[in-house]
């Protein structure tokens, strides 16, 4: 199926695949679309259709229109260059037109940890065209000098383009800094290398090649990437990274489109019977993948433009969803007609792989109030069962959960590994933030995770099966059970905020929230939920607050916001700048918040 990326066939293949699978059993379609008027008509269709995160394989989303480049050196000598093989306009690009002197910024990085700046506080690029580097300083074996494995959250590609564009710069042009020990160091990009927020101006990326000839002939000294590296490599605290290259001016032309990338939820209600046919409990699982690799993968250079079949992500999780709705759909007819039991809802996410839009767009749009959702399970990535473990997350976010749970574990077979927090990078997060409790089933992540390798000869289908068979039960004893669990709130089961997806990781201090969002569609970083006792509970932040200065740096996104945390210390103290709905309008507010130590896990 394609890999299944949001706006590929295949991913609208495998939506009808599980539709055709809902409708076999007899549910009932889960959503009210809405007519021109706005009218909805209830359970009229099975789709949930939203605009996903554009950031797939060229042309489902982005689509290059033309592109040229050219420069000419101070003699008057011209050279043309050729698209696809000296340049490409990558898919930061906006479209537009520039001709300009040349200017070298180095790596383009501002790291306050480090002392490093690029480009110094004041500096004045407008009308100027500027060429930075891939990566972050390197040793002499090319291997970064800030990172004891791999690389910094510094040598992200957005972070340097928004640094670049605040300086003014009129048009960027991105090289792989010349000797760098990585697989896309070899690579030239092109428009699919690019994220949903576009610069404001045309960028390219030019061949090592080209580069190097554009560079020569603009240095008045004659240097070429080589020493304009090694210059950027051992830039010393004070020292200006930027250079001007005035022998030649280069001319940059992009056209680009941006289409609407438009996917579904796929959604089926089982209906209960009696008092408690009006609560829901929620069985999901993502269908998506990440296409051909063109984002998200760990393959490398080599991996980008292959199929990612997703075989155990999370095709293995897919499967057991439509298992469970076979099995739960035959329990429901064996037991007598009146007997009392929930209503199951069963949601196959898209565009989780982008940031668990499908899961998120749900809970804002659904098909009833909160207060209706008594229970979710997640099934992600179960298709790897080794040594008879599972994972089980969640264990904690209901009232006497963990107690209720012992039976079901017990005569599982399965050794399962429970953790207590609800939070994590995948669409069980979304439920636990809007205030219901959850579990979640894992069985780890392995080498082939997010490479071309994640086939069906790696799947243990007995596990995945008997993985299926206990959320069946699990579920039908959700559904039958009197009462619903009371949901425990982040802090308490989400210790240490140690669940939490994303930020805490690879930083040596603590903060206190969990994103709301990931996606980038706001520019800013929303606080998701706040951790008690933590810096930012401290500070006064809350829920759903939009952070949008870090010590007066803009936040555009979580991405932009890692680099940070990973230059802070223990006791530094930030202030920061954020947004608060009070009524209607928005206020803008300041806090200042003191960086403790993170603290480890305690063992489970």
């Amino acid at each position: 199926m394609e890999g299944r990326a949001p706006g590929t066939n295949g991913n609208r293949v495998a939506a009808n695949y599980i539709e055709q699978h809902f409708t076999s059993l007899g549910f009932t379609p889960a959503f009210p679309p809405k007519d021109a008027a706005g009218n909805a008509t209830p359970n009229a269709t099975f789709r949930q259709n939203f605009e996903a995160r554009p950031s797939e394989r060229p042309g489902d989303s982005i689509r290059l229109k033309s592109q040229t480049a050219s420069f000419t050196a101070a003699e008057g000598t011209s050279t043309n260059l050729a698209g696809g093989v000296d340049f490409n306009v990558l898919g930061h690009s906006a479209s537009g037109e520039i001709t300009g002197p040349l200017v070298f910024v180095g790596y383009g990085i501002e790291s306050e940890g480090r002392k490093y700046r690029s480009i110094p506080e004041g500096t004045d690029l407008k009308g100027k065209v500027a060429v930075v580097f891939r990566l972050e300083p390197m040793n002499e074996e090319g291997k970064s000098k800030w990172a004891d494995s791999g690389w910094s959250f510094q040598a992200g590609l957005e972070l340097k383009l928004n640094t670049v564009a605040a300086a003014g710069a009129s048009g960027i042009i991105l090289v792989n800094a010349p000797g760098a020990d990585h697989a896309q160091a070899k690579t030239l990009g092109d428009i699919s290398l690019g994220s949903r927020r576009h610069q404001k101006v045309p960028v390219v990326m030019l061949s090592n090649d080209a580069g190097e000839r554009l560079v020569k002939a603009a240095d008045s000294e004659g240097r070429g990437l080589a020493a304009l590296r090694t210059l950027a490599d051992n830039l010393a605290e004070g020292e200006s990274g930027v250079l001007d290259l005035p022998n030649a001016t280069v001319s940059l032309k992009a056209e680009v489109d941006r289409i609407p990338l438009m996917t579904d939820n796929v959604g089926a209600i089982l209906p209960g019977v009696g008092d408690l046919a009006g609560e829901f409990i929620v069985l999901g699982a993502h269908y998506d993948h990440v296409g051909y690799g063109y984002f998200s993968s760990r393959g490398g250079a080599d991996a980008r433009g292959k199929i990612h079949a997703g075989a155990d992500d999370n095709a293995s999780g897919t499967s057991g969803l439509l298992l469970t709705a076979e099995k739960l759909a035959t329990a429901y007819k064996s037991m007598p007609a009146d007997a009392p039991r929930r209503s199951i809802l069963f949601l196959a996410f898209s565009a989780e792989e982008s940031g668990l839009e499908g899961s998120k767009f749900y809970v804002k749009n659904a098909i009833d109030e909160q207060s209706k959702h008594a229970f979710m399970i997640n099934m992600d990535m179960i298709g790897r069962m080794r040594d008879a473990r599972l994972d089980l997350q969640g264990t904690s976010t209901g009232e006497g959960l963990v107690d209720w749970l012992k039976p079901y574990l017990e005569q599982s077979g399965i050794d399962v590994v429970p953790t207590p927090g609800g939070s994590g990078p995948s669409d069980h997060a979304s439920f636990y933030a809007w205030g219901v409790p959850v579990l979640f089933t894992f069985t780890r992540t392995h080498e082939q995770y997010h490479t071309p390798e994640d086939v069906i000869a790696t799947i243990n289908t007995e596990g995945a099966t008997r993985i299926a068979d206990l959320v069946s039960r699990l579920s039908f004893g959700l559904a039958t059970r009197a009462e619903k669990f009371t949901y425990v709130g982040m802090g308490k089961a989400d210790s240490n905020d140690t669940a939490s997806a994303g930020p805490a990781r690879g930083t040596r201090v603590r903060f206190g929230i969990a994103p709301g969002d990931y996606s980038g569609a706001e520019k800013g970083v929303l606080v998701g939920s706040v951790f008690p006792d933590t810096p930012a509970a401290k500070g006064g932040l809350q829920k759903d607050d939009l952070m949008t200065h870090w010590n007066g740096k803009e936040l555009a996104d979580v991405e932009s916001w890692m680099p940070m945390l990973s230059d802070a210390k223990p006791g530094d103290q930030v202030i920061i700048t954020y947004k608060r709905k009070v009524g209607d309008e928005w206020q803008e507010m300041t806090t200042t918040v003191e960086l403790t130590a993170r603290q480890r896990p305690a063992a489970q």
